[in-house]
């Protein structure tokens, strides 16, 4: 039965790659100066935002667009106007510049790598989200969680006992994937990572439930931010894995 999983799931991935991907549109894009009225040059916070939108009339695509619009709005009603409330007046020409990348386009999902760089006085930070849409089935137009493009919980799954279940399962099982290849990376020296590193501390960082994206031929891409695991000049870490690697652990 576990090998028959395997194989549907991934002839759904490689003929995923085949056909129909979606139509994009002009980005969802703009930029917000604060305090209001200021330009780019005079701001002392500037604001800036791009995500994809889909041409397309279909339920999917508008729930795809209706994602970022709200993230959008969220962000200009709450979060930037914050951040420029903080540093009013500091003297310091902060910024947050939001990019997103098409990852993957295929019949089955749609994937977006979204990074978040800011200068808010401190640094600058770099964070990345992982945002990978159904496309098909009853999760159509939504972000999907890693339990369930693992197809260990259903899309109509409420028990909170069996979510929580397989959550922590395949959290679990990516974790020690990721560990392994950490103490591979330490053994030849090939990432600085801190010297008190711990699979505690990983755990309290990393959350592959969402810390993740599809690439262009379903391998998942798994992320841990900068600063978390390893010194912030390591940059973000990647640590991609195939489906096939993934359900072989299930």
């Amino acid at each position: 039965m576990k090998k028959l999983l395997v194989i549907l799931i991934c002839l759904m991935f490689t003929t995923a790659a085949m056909a129909d991907p979606l139509i994009l549109g002009a980005d969802l894009a703009g930029m917000v100066c604060y305090p209001e009225g200021c330009d780019e040059s005079t701001a002392e916070y500037v604001y800036r935002y791009a995500y994809p939108t889909i041409d397309g009339g279909d339920e999917v695509s508008q729930m795809i667009n209706e994602f970022y619009a709200y993230m959008v709005e969220d962000a200009l009603g709450f979060a930037a106007p914050m951040a420029a409330e903080e540093i009013y007046g500091s003297g310091i020409q902060a910024y947050t510049t939001i990019t997103s990348e098409i990852t993957c386009n295929s019949d089955d999902f749609f994937a977006v790598k979204v990074v978040s760089e800011s200068f808010l006085g401190a640094a600058a930070s770099s964070v990345v989200r992982g945002h990978v849409f159904a496309r098909t089935g009853d999760k159509a137009g939504t972000v999907v969680s890693l339990p369930y493009l693992l197809g260990i919980l259903d899309a109509d799954e409420t028990d909170s006992w069996l979510l929580d279940r397989q959550t922590a399962k395949a959290d679990n099982m990516v974790r020690t994937l990721v560990w392994d290849v950490i103490q591979d990376q330490l053994s030849d020296g090939s990432v600085g990572y801190y010297d008190d590193l711990t699979y505690e501390i990983l755990e309290g960082n990393f959350y592959p439930e969402e810390d993740f994206y599809l690439d262009a031929d379903g391998n998942l891409i798994f992320f841990l931010q900068e600063g978390t695991v390893a010194p912030v000049t390591e940059g973000v870490l990647y640590f991609p894995f195939t489906l096939e690697e993934l359900l072989d652990e299930i």
